[in-house]
């Protein structure tokens, strides 16, 4: 039977290092991401560690090991790179032709190019140089071999009303087809209103069936006045090099399928629709998924360029991938459906249209006008990619939206929204960067939430940080923060983690909510601080929050505008700030912090209070009174002094016993007049005190009609004070000017005033 056993116990030995096995190969394989053209791609992960203790140690830390497994972040070389032909700005005079359009006739239309009912039109490969004016259209013919390249060199083409083409037509095929803006020229292409989308073109540069290349060092205007017209549609790839474009139009802007390139330019567009966006247009589901699997169908790609965008709809939109790598001095400037409103509200955030920079995914249309999406392979890649630059995103919708995963490593961003500031369905990472949101609904939004470095202000009507997606099923919705610097001024709350939410490094300020409901730390698993520098003020306790460093948990009740400053037992200043808005409850956690009491100042009042490891427990945080009693909110747990857990991290820390007789009673003022309330301080229930005028402590109230207990003073014995709501007795007033609050209540606050 013995023997039996034993066997039975290695076969199972066997099994789970099988199992180990099998799962660390798993593990393993999160390192990188396959694509779907079977390139692999490094896999950028996060791995946060515990500091400060050990679960179950007897400090009371805790131990809480995570590593984020996050997407790639991704450029497609092959599609961003250009040939030498793109670049090319030169005409070779001895084999370019050239045409004054003004003086262009059928007669003396050069060879290889026809002019018929006021269209020229190019049957052959070739430079063609084109300068002066045409009342009428440019166009390219069908399969032509060879490259073709029309250098605008101080043009003006303008189609009449009758005609119903683009200005500038390349039609299909596979060869070069480069259209040339000449160094210290201004040139003008437009439509006229004739020209609709009915009429299938509806724009004022179009190229059918091919790609096409915008390079030179002059000026390019685009004007599309037809109805529903484009400025410039291209049916494959648009490269734009060098050159100042301008472009207005009724509808989109700029718009092709697969590609738009924007490198070394300086693009202007105001578009009734969108203003830069790619544009793939299914007709199967088949179809659909194909493009959602190729990440490189629908991208746009920005370098080192300037671009001023004002667009009804959304600013710049791609449907796979939006990756922009500018320079510090490359500014991107987009204001979408009028810009964020004056007044954000929940409302206004549902009705918002007008994205500034997104990621949209495949969408498919059936014939009744329904709508299916078709994310790409969002799980994979980051499907928006900000390396640097400068931003001002004015949005009516998401400033930054991605349907998939986003990066952001560096740039200067200022951002109005009407909805959320920075918005992804799966990844939202930060690594670098100067983001400062000054307004929106909710701030940094995505399933999970990583942020390793870079500052980040954030000004949001509801929540700050958000980690969520009501559309995903069993994904793991959590906040990581590493490093960097975060300051987050909120209505809802201030971090809110549909899962974990875990701070080990950085520095992370929170101004949460004034209300009640609402948290400056939220989340649904657990908060666990682990390394760096939180403080984190609401109107009520927060829930609760474990760390493995040293914490403090003050209930204090501040007002507006008051600075707060912690300072340890030697009088020297650990940390201090301005409390923006009113709060009753302050958690403080910090490197610098050792085990012992500091002193809290509030405006010109101060607080003695504990820093201590281990969690506020469920009692939600609620502390830190001047008189060491546990603060208001208690959950099913009792608070140790001054808010803070005791130093082995449990939570025996209970209240003074109260005073059983009248010779117990401290005396009341000898000089007739009640000691004057610290500034910064004002009564909990917002009720004034008015002082004796005869030496005598007052008669105490009777809190809603409560007789007080013991004899009057008729009698000559002292009252006994009033009970408070939890039936435990108040306290009168001490002689340092604060009236201690009853028992499960704030304590007498600081007033600015």
């Amino acid at each position: 039977m013995k023997k039996h056993k034993i066997i039975l116990m290695i076969i199972a030995i066997i099994a789970l290092v099988s199992v180990f096995a099998t799962a660390c190969d798993a593990l393993s394989s999160l390192g990188s991401s396959q694509s779907a053209d079977g390139g692999i791609y490094p896999t950028d992960s996060t791995t946060i560690e515990a500091t400060g203790g050990s679960q179950g140690s007897s400090d009371g830390g805790i131990t809480v090991d995570i590593t984020s497994e996050s997407a790639s972040d991704y450029l497609e070389t092959e599609l961003t790179a250009t040939t030498e032909e793109q670049s090319t700005v030169q005409a070779d005079e001895a084999t370019s032709i050239s045409i004054d359009l003004t003086t262009l006739t059928a007669d003396n239309a050069p060879e290889g190019t026809t002019f018929k009912k006021d269209v020229l039109t190019i049957n052959a490969a070739g430079t063609y140089v084109l300068s002066g004016t045409l009342n009428g259209a440019v166009s390219v013919a069908k399969n032509v071999e060879g490259t073709v390249q029309i250098i605008l060199n101080g043009a003006t083409i303008h189609t009449k009303d009758t005609q119903t083409v683009a200005a500038i037509t390349f039609y299909k095929t596979d060869s070069q087809r480069i259209l040339t803006v000449a160094a210290g020229t201004v040139n003008e292409v437009s439509d006229s209103v004739g020209d609709t989308e009915a009429d299938g073109d509806g724009a004022a540069i179009q190229a059918k069936g091919c790609s096409l290349t915008i390079n030179g060092q002059g000026t390019l205007k685009v004007l599309a006045m037809g109805e529903d017209a484009n400025g410039i549609k291209v049916k494959n790839s648009l490269t734009v090099i060098g050159t100042t474009l301008e472009v207005t139009a009724t509808k989109n802007g700029i718009k092709a399928d697969n590609l738009v390139s924007i490198q070394d330019a300086t693009v202007t567009v105001t578009a009734g629709n969108d203003g830069i966006k790619t544009d793939i247009e299914p007709e199967t589901e088949e179809e659909a998924l194909a493009y959602a699997a190729d990440k490189t169908a629908g991208y746009i790609y920005i370098k080192n360029s300037t671009l001023t965008v004002t667009a009804g709809d959304d600013g710049i939109a791609a449907n796979n991938c939006l990756y922009i790598d500018n320079d510090a001095d490359d500014t991107i400037t987009v204001t979408t459906n009028g810009g964020a409103p004056q007044s954000v509200t929940e409302r206004s955030s549902d009705a918002a249209d007008g994205k500034a920079l997104k990621a949209a995914g495949i969408v498919l249309e059936d014939e009744e006008g329904n709508e299916t999406e078709y994310p790409a392979t969002f799980d994979e890649n980051y499907a928006v990619v900000i390396t640097g630059g400068t931003f001002v995103l004015n949005s009516n919708d998401d400033a930054i939206h991605s349907k998939g995963n986003l990066l952001i490593t560096g740039g200067t961003f200022t951002i109005a929204s009407g909805d959320d500031g920075i918005h992804a369905e799966y990844v939202t990472k930060i690594t670098g960067g100067d983001i400062t949101i000054t307004k929106s609904y909710e701030g940094v939004e995505g399933a999970l939430v990583e942020i390793t470095g870079g500052k980040l202000d954030v000004t949001a009507v509801d929540d700050g940080v958000n980690a969520a997606n009501s559309d995903l099923k069993n994904y793991s919705f959590n906040i990581y923060v590493t490093g960097g610097e975060v300051k987050i001024n909120c209505s809802g709350d201030g971090m809110d983690s549909n899962g974990k939410l875990v701070i080990s490094g950085g520095t992370v300020t929170v101004f949460g909510p004034t209300n009640g409901g609402n948290s400056a730390l939220d989340s649904e698993t657990g908060t666990t601080i682990q390394g760096g520098t939180v403080i984190a003020t609401c109107a009520e306790a927060m829930d609760a929050v474990k760390s493995t460093q040293y914490m403090i948990n003050a209930n204090v009740r501040v007002s507006a505008n008051t600075t707060v400053t912690l300072k340890d037992a030697s009088g020297n200043t650990v940390l201090s700030f301005v409390q923006p808005k009113a709060c009753n409850n302050i958690i403080i956690s910090s490197a610098d912090l050792t085990s012992g009491t500091y002193t809290l100042t509030c405006g010109t009042a101060s607080v003695s209070v504990t820093a201590a490891i281990g969690s506020t427990g469920s009692m939600g945080g609620m502390g830190g009174n001047p008189s060491g009693q546990p603060g208001m909110g208690g959950r099913g747990g009792k608070g140790a002094p001054n808010g803070a857990l005791s130093e082995d991290g449990s939570t025996n820390g209970m209240p003074p016993v109260p005073p059983t007789s009248g010779d117990e009673m401290p005396d009341s003022p000898t000089d007739g007049e009640m000691p004057t309330p610290p500034q910064g301080f004002v009564p909990f229930d917002g009720s004034e005190m008015t002082p004796p005028t005869d030496g005598e402590m007052p008669e105490p109230p009777t809190d809603g009609g409560q007789e007080p207990f013991g004899q009057s003073n008729e009698n000559g014995a002292m009252p006994m004070p009033p009970q408070g709501g939890n039936g435990q007795m108040r306290q009168p007033p001490q002689g340092n000017g604060q009236t201690p609050p009853t028992w499960g209540e704030p304590p007498v606050a600081p007033s600015a005033e």
